[in-house]
């Protein structure tokens, strides 16, 4: 993380979320300055440094001219957002939030602007040249800048100022069309070959075949279909026929292939990419290839070739001039996997496939289910079977390819959640992997299923001390909770309970002069875990500047001058992301709370203290120590009681005999309340009382 720099911040920072729109276009990481790439190698102290130097700038900055608006909302939400960024663990969650965050929004500024090229392309048939001057505009009003802009409209065909806009004819809805494919997929997987490549590959028939014959070809094979025991494929078939009159006989034919030929624009896109940069030209050997892998994804010859013309002007080559004759001639074997048949109903027999396609169809049927490694070795066989790599062999290939690279994202992913304990996140990153690339190991070679089992087993237990936490009290309950997050630091259900359990705060803050420096002390926090301290100095106007965070009783702050008097501080407690109330040492003078007077002991402080304090509705209820009979309880709202005879504390006296009778000490309802349960016994008969209360015998009821 660079050093904080005001002058560039403003520029890069401030410029930035301004233009957006202010801090609801932003992140914490950005208003705050740290780099997103680095969060899981930064210090806390490093976090709380950074977070200090900006809100120490921001408040420098609360009358810029220009930037003042959106300062004071920084401000306000400091104390919400600020803290987010200080433990490790909430961090690191923030963190994975933020960057699903940035790539949606990443997304939204193109989203306008491919809607508009879209419609331009869908009206006209290309982007006229009189309205991308508009397109530019709307391009940089989302921070589009001239050359994203340039690269983004470079695939489509620019037309002449006052081109005429063509007839349309109406959409086919994508999800239509998305569902089509995934039924011929899953009929190819069902009959075990080759996925029928559209409609007309499943009826049979030829890409340009009209309607009358489309009607005759889907009747013959619905009376077909209708002869099969009802199963899976007998449901599909019956889906597909459906999506036959919808599309090519209720509609226009060449709509749906319009449609098909968009799609297989983008699944040749890349492969014709590869070629032109290896060749700097479209030979005529690719063209060739391109030409019958296109025929092959069900486009008749006329669409195949006005395909490859347009890929070819997106890459800024021409189409090689191949006669007519000399093209290879259009399959006039259309197979139809998957057709039912039946006893004397004859069905066209599809062609011998090459030896590459039964391996090629395994791959896919790999991908399918999960095992993209299985497919790679079955791409592998399917390109020697070939001889050489075949288009429709480099499309599964490239497709490989991605799935494994996107494993490997995932299982980083998956290696720093399981080193932070974040177990949750683990394993909706192993399901993920499970679902799409269950053969793919990861580092030391730990398999899917081994880190799900891990991963399953951890959060069992994490959900057994959470149960156990449910039927406990007190510091028991609070303990389990937090051994819940040992195990799990994501477990949300734990996280919940603590934050309703809430954080005793620290007591009697005092302050005093440690040389050049004030130095702040405090009693700490009753509450069990590992508790970390926040102190705030609070200045003339109200406003509070963080001095620091540290997890022992006292911290020097070097912030106040020598001749400045001593201000007023403030002490948090917290512990798993959860703040207590806040304590505080004014030290006007006359202030009780500057009464530093040692409590003087008395012969009960030999007694063993009072254990395992616990609420059940208003009655305290505790663990009595042995050869006690009598206890006095003692109460605040604001503070925990110094001594049994604080002027701002109630108290009752109660006996074991009247605390089994009642069920415990009936307390009062209004929270906060901090409790304390002091020993007593008889000396001679009168009450001799404890000077002090351990921290066993402590305890605080959070508000809400």
């Amino acid at each position: 993380m660079e050093e904080f720099r005001p002058n560039d911040y403003r520029k890069r920072v401030l410029a930035a979320v301004q233009a957006r729109g202010g801090i609801g276009q932003s992140d914490p990481f950005e208003v705050y300055d740290i780099p997103l790439a680095e969060v899981d190698r930064l210090a806390d102290a490093d976090v709380a440094a950074r977070v200090d130097q900006v809100w120490a700038f921001w408040q420098k900055s609360r009358d810029h001219p220009k930037y003042r608006g959106l300062v004071l909302a920084l401000l306000a939400a400091h104390d919400q957002v600020g803290p987010e960024l200080l433990s490790a663990q909430r961090r690191s969650l923030l963190a994975e939030r933020v960057r699903r965050d940035r790539d949606t929004r990443d997304g939204q500024r193109f989203a306008d602007l491919d809607a508009a090229v879209a419609r331009l392309v869908q009206r006209f048939g290309g982007l006229p040249e009189d309205k991308l001057a508009g397109l530019r505009r709307l391009a940089a009003e989302h921070g589009v800048d001239a050359d994203t802009f340039a690269l983004r409209v470079r695939r489509y065909k620019v037309l002449p100022a006052g081109t005429p806009a063509r007839d349309e004819r109406p959409a086919i809805d994508t999800d239509l069309l998305r569902q089509v494919r995934a039924d011929l997929d899953e009929l190819g997987s069902l009959s075990g070959e080759t996925p029928p490549t559209s409609l007309f590959a499943l009826l049979g028939l030829p890409p340009d075949t009209g309607r009358t014959e489309i009607r005759q070809a889907r009747d013959a094979f619905a009376a077909r279909n209708r002869e099969r025991r009802p199963d899976r494929r007998r449901a599909l078939v019956d889906d597909l026929l459906a999506a036959v009159t919808a599309l090519l006989i209720d509609a226009d034919p060449s709509v749906y292939l319009d449609a098909l030929a968009a799609d297989v624009t983008a699944r040749l896109r890349p492969a014709v990419a590869a070629a032109v940069l290896v060749e700097d030209a479209l030979t005529p050997r690719h063209y060739t290839a391109f030409l019958t892998e296109a025929e092959q994804y069900g486009l008749d010859r006329g669409r195949a070739r006005a395909v490859l013309a347009e890929l070819a002007r997106e890459h800024g080559v021409d189409v090689p001039d191949i006669p007519v004759q000399a093209l290879p001639a259009p399959s006039s074997d259309v197979p139809s996997p998957g057709v039912p048949s039946s006893p004397g109903v004859p069905l066209p027999t599809p062609p011998r496939a090459a030896q590459w396609l039964e391996p090629l169809a395994k791959a896919r049927a790999a991908l399918r289910a999960g095992c993209p490694v299985e497919a790679h070795e079955w791409v592998a066989d399917a390109r020697e079977r070939a001889g050489e790599l075949l288009p429709a062999i480099r499309a599964v290939a490239d497709e490989v390819e991605q799935v494994i690279l996107a494993a490997g994202s995932l299982w980083q992913q998956v290696e720093a959640a399981l080193s932070g304990c974040r177990l949750w996140t683990a394993g909706q990153l192993l399901d993920e992997l499970a679902r799409d690339a269950v053969d793919v190991p990861g580092p030391g070679g730990r398999s899917v299923t081994e880190g799900i089992a891990m991963v399953r087993e951890q959060l069992a237990r994490a959900d057994d001390a959470v149960a156990a936490a449910g039927r406990s009290h007190g510091a028991h309950r609070e303990s389990l909770l937090l051994q819940a997050l040992e195990i799990v630091a994501d477990h949300q259900g734990a996280r919940d309970a603590l934050a309703a359990a809430g954080v005793a705060p620290p007591a009697r803050v005092r302050t005093r002069r440690a040389g050049r420096a004030v130095a702040v002390t405090w009693q700490p926090s009753p509450s069990v875990g590992t508790i970390e301290y926040r102190v705030l100095r609070i200045g003339p106007d109200g406003a509070s500047r963080a001095v620091g965070v540290t997890q022992v009783t006292s911290i020097e702050d070097g912030g106040v001058g020598p001749d400045a008097p001593i201000p007023a501080y403030e002490v948090l407690a917290g512990r798993a992301g959860v703040w207590s109330a806040p304590a505080r040492c004014n030290p006007a003078p006359g202030d009780p709370a500057r009464d530093d007077a040692a409590p003087v002991p008395t012969a009960a402080d030999r007694l063993a203290p009072a254990t395992g304090l616990y609420l059940a509705g208003d009655l305290l209820r505790w663990t009595w120590p042995p050869g006690c009979t009598e206890m006095m309880v003692v109460w605040r709202n604001d503070a925990p009681a110094r001594a049994v005879d604080d002027p701002a504390a109630r108290c009752r006296k109660v006996t074991n005999a009247r605390y089994e009778v009642d069920g415990g000490v009936p307390v009062p309802a209004e929270r906060p309340l901090h409790l304390a349960v002091f020993g007593c016994l008889r000396d001679g008969g009168r009450l001799v009382v404890a000077s002090t209360c351990a921290p066993s015998a402590r305890l605080w009821a959070a508000g809400g």
